[in-house]
């Protein structure tokens, strides 16, 4: 470890009103010097997309009563903006999270938000760790017209991650931050009476059509995917209660076979 108290970043995909944004920012106070670069509207599936043409904006608010930066940009764009540009010196990880809903399976892996912005750290040279919640039909529909959740949503989630975020970091962060890879650690909405940390492999799961047609308009709505249901999967480990962390190792893709 670099220091007694590690310098993390934290962004997301979901924006800053996300409850299980400022459950993160509760659970890694304690674990390290805490700050914050997220982006100013929902940014999900942007994948590690950046920014091309237009500008940025930073702009200093307060997240949860924490000090924090709300960025016009992608996740990824937050991170290398943090980076290189509002962060005093250099983080020792960039979290990113805690996702509404799942980040499983090949396909919706590499579409994620939540994971380019931690692909964008290793690019860096900086670990990352992408933590995502699943959830269940009716707490999506109910954040997608409220922004919030439930009370017995929200203290059920409090709970779950209050206890499971400080395992994940001491089982694969704390000792750790040399490496220049990002863990995939997905929570189970109906946790095991005694979850395990299990180390999966990312499932082949790979989505179909995601457009709707309305009128001359196409709109946005995930329809059909083919799931991976082995056993050993990040969305199997899920299904039976347990935590899915899987290893993404941007610079495995450069490797000769």
């Amino acid at each position: 470890m670099t220091a007694a108290r590690p310098r993390i970043l934290l962004t997301n995909d979901d924006s800053h009103d996300s409850p299980l944004f400022h459950l993160a920012i509760d659970a890694l106070r304690t674990l390290g010097d805490l700050h914050v670069a997220v982006p100013a509207t929902e940014q999900s599936w942007k994948g590690k997309s950046m920014t091309r043409y237009g500008p940025l904006y930073a702009e200093r608010i307060a997240i949860h009563d924490f000090p924090a930066w709300s960025i016009t940009g992608t996740p990824a764009d937050c991170v290398n903006l943090a980076l290189y540009n509002l962060l005093d010196a250099p983080p020792d990880i960039v979290v990113s999270g805690i996702n509404i809903g799942k980040n499983v399976g090949l396909g919706f892996v590499f579409a994620s938000g939540t994971i380019g912005a931690c692909l964008e750290a290793n690019i860096a040279g900086i670990p990352g760790l992408a933590l995502s919640q699943e959830l269940v039909r009716d707490d999506f529909l109910y954040w997608n017209e409220h922004r919030a959740f439930r009370p017995e949503t929200t203290a059920t989630l409090t709970r779950a991650v209050g206890e499971l975020v400080p395992r994940v970091w001491h089982h694969f962060i704390e000792g750790h931050l040399d490496q220049q890879t990002t863990w995939n650690v997905n929570f189970p909405y109906t946790p095991a009476a005694l979850p395990d940390i299990r180390r999966t492999r990312i499932g082949h799961s790979f989505y179909r059509d995601c457009f709707r047609q309305k009128g001359d308009q196409y709109h946005f709505g995930l329809a059909t995917a083919e799931l991976d249901e082995s056993p050993d999967t990040d969305d199997a480990t899920l299904k039976a209660g347990h935590v899915s962390a899987t290893l993404l190792d941007l610079r495995a893709f450069g490797q000769r076979l």
